[in-house]
């Protein structure tokens, strides 16, 4: 069997209604030439059967025999894996436009980047709440998240980099560490202007812990039917949601301007306590213990809201 130009990697547990929708929106895409490797983290229910029903060649199933408690394994054991010159990643409960993969493919062979990524709307209850796209010029890309779902990275990157890391032994989310490790290490990462990814964040959304009908349906629906309509009414949305920052001459009442002096203050705090850490070392004792400790609480709490197992 020739070799695809694109593996994608679906990590997943026991939501196969959600997956289905996060699989159907892989195969709608315009762009043929891929693999689409589902990695069960010790999966129980439905979910091996569901992807056998989708009955397309390119998708491969492979199941841990019991859950690894992270995304880490099921990311490296489907980059163990791959077989494509680039590796994209889509989570379970995301969403891609049909374009995704191909105008990232063609960004990323004309730019000669190690690691491309394209533009991500951020879905809540009342619709659309917030979008990640690249940093500030001034940060760079070893201070800001921005979604799995949206990459496309080259095979070897890994291998020179490093893979995925246990959650254990971070300060902060496993996808941010990979990301970062990658702009520290000087490789080119690039953005796209160009709205692929819908990203449903299971705390908000609770998603993991639903039954029934997963709220991912009706945005597929939409993409399947209509993608550039829905693209423009959630571009608009976006516009929208960011057009009071943008709008530093009104007449503001002295509450308002309070609230975002407050909030500007209290940021500014953050950013010097984050800069002094940074400088001490965030790996030396006592931070790293503290970090890391902190973030475990939050891993725990967040798989108890997410409805998974004990870690």
């Amino acid at each position: 069997m020739a070799e695809p130009l694109v593996t994608v990697i679906c990590p997943t547990y026991n939501r196969s209604a959600m997956l289905q929708c996060a699989l159907r929106s892989v195969l709608n895409q315009d762009f043929p030439d891929f693999e689409l490797r589902v990695m069960g983290d010790g999966c129980t229910d439905d979910s091996e059967r569901m992807v056998a029903a989708l009955a397309d060649p390119r998708i491969v199933w492979f199941n841990f025999p019991r859950n690894t408690g992270s995304q880490s394994e099921p990311n490296n054991e489907g980059l163990r894996r791959a077989r494509g010159r680039y590796v994209a990643f889509i989570g379970h409960d995301d969403l891609w436009f049909p374009w995704h993969l191909s105008r990232l493919v063609k960004h990323i062979q004309s730019t000669d980047a190690d690691l491309v990524h394209d533009l991500v709307a951020s879905v809540g209850t009342e619709g659309i709440e917030g979008v990640y796209g690249p940093p500030h010029e001034r940060s760079g890309y070893t201070r800001v998240y921005f979604p799995t779902s949206s990459w496309l990275h080259r095979r070897e990157l890994p291998h020179e980099v490093g893979f995925w890391r246990k959650p254990d032994e971070l300060s902060w989310a496993i996808d941010y560490d990979f990301s970062r490790r990658v702009a520290e290490a000087g490789k080119k990462i690039s953005f796209l202007q160009s709205l692929g990814v819908l990203k449903f964040h299971s705390q908000v959304w609770k998603c993991y812990a639903l039954k029934g009908e997963p709220p991912e349906k009706w945005w597929l629906d939409e993409i399947l039917q209509k993608p550039d309509q829905l693209k423009d009414r959630v571009l608009i949305e976006l516009a929208t949601l960011c057009a009071p920052h943008f709008q530093a001459q009104d007449k503001k009442p002295l509450g308002l301007a309070w609230d975002e002096a407050t909030f500007g203050a209290t940021m500014a705090v953050r950013a010097t306590i984050r800069d002094v850490l940074a400088l001490y070392g965030l790996n030396r004792w006592p931070v790293g213990d503290l970090l890391r400790a902190r973030m475990k609480r939050l891993r725990l709490r967040q798989r108890s809201i997410r409805g998974l197992p004990p870690a």
